[in-house]
C-alpha cells in the first residue's frame, strides 16, 4: 500500500497493491468499524450488489476492513448521460434490487445516495459504506440517521432514481441545507422528461406511499416494462 486511493468522509481506502482489494481504515477507530464490520457479516459475500467485505486485517498503517476494490469510483462522479450509455440503463432496477436486499436482511442504510453507490469493472453498481447503518430497529450510532427506517432509505432511494435518469445530483447548486428545506416543504423537482411510470416511482418515494422496497421493486419493474 502507498498514499490513500480515496479519502472519504470518516475513513482513507488504502489499495493493497497488485491486488484487487482495498483496506479501509477509520480516521478514528471505534465502535463504528465494529458496526460496519457486522453490517457486512449479516449481508454476506454473495449478492452481486453489494460490495464485498472480505473481514479485517492488521497493517502498518492500522486496522481496517479489507473490502473490494473498484477503481471506477462513484456513482455520484459517473452520473453524466454520456458516461456508460448501456449499462445505465440497468442502475436503477440494481440500486431498488440492492437496497431491497439489505432490508430483507435487517440492515437499514441511513445515508443512500450517488456517492455510496460504486461503478463495479462490469458496469453494473454495487451498495457501499455502512458505517452510520443500524441492525433490526438498532439505534445509529451516527446522531443523523439514529431514527432512520426503511422509508427513509426508500425517500432517498428516489433521489438516486433521478439523478441517475438525469444525469447530474439533485439540485446541485443548493446546500444540503436548502435541499432538506424544500423537501421538508414537499417542493420537488419537475420530473418532465422523464417516462410517466418512472416518473411515478421516484414521486411515490419522495411522497412517502411506500411501505416497503418490494414495492418500489414491483412498480420499478412495471415502469421499466413500458420504458
Amino acid at each position: 500500500m502507498a498514499s490513500p486511493s480515496q479519502i472519504l468522509a470518516h475513513a482513507k481506502l488504502y489499495r493493497v497493491i497488485n491486488t484487487e482489494l482495498a483496506l479501509k481504515i477509520a480516521f478514528e477507530p471505534g465502535e463504528a468499524d465494529a458496526v460496519e464490520k457486522r453490517m457486512y457479516e449479516r449481508l454476506g459475500t454473495s449478492h452481486p450488489l453489494i460490495l464485498k467485505c472480505y473481514g479485517e486485517a492488521e497493517s502498518v498503517l492500522g486496522k481496517g476492513l479489507v473490502l473490494q476494490y473498484l477503481p471506477v469510483g462513484t456513482l455520484a462522479g459517473n452520473l453524466e448521460l454520456e458516461r456508460f450509455p448501456i449499462e445505465r440503463s440497468q442502475w436503477p432496477a440494481q440500486a431498488v434490487e440492492a437496497i431491497r436486499y439489505i432490508h430483507s436482511k435487517g440492515v437499514i442504510h441511513c445515508d443512500i445516495g450517488a456517492h455510496n453507490f460504486l461503478i463495479q469493472n462490469d458496469g453494473s453498481i454495487a451498495l457501499a459504506d455502512f458505517c452510520g447503518s443500524i441492525l433490526d430497529g438498532s439505534t445509529s450510532l451516527a446522531a443523523t440517521s439514529a431514527r432512520s427506517t426503511e422509508k427513509d432509505d426508500i425517500f432517498a432511494l428516489g433521489t438516486v432514481l433521478y439523478e441517475i435518469s438525469v444525469g447530474h445530483r439533485l439540485y446541485a447548486d443548493r446546500s444540503d441545507g436548502e435541499i432538506w428545506e424544500l423537501f421538508q416543504k414537499r417542493e420537488f423537482p419537475c420530473l418532465t422528461g422523464l417516462a410517466r411510470s418512472l416518473r411515478s416511482v421516484i414521486e411515490k418515494c419522495w411522497r412517502d406511499q411506500y411501505n416497503s422496497t418490494e414495492e418500489v421493486k414491483s412498480d420499478l419493474d412495471i415502469a421499466i416494462d413500458r420504458l
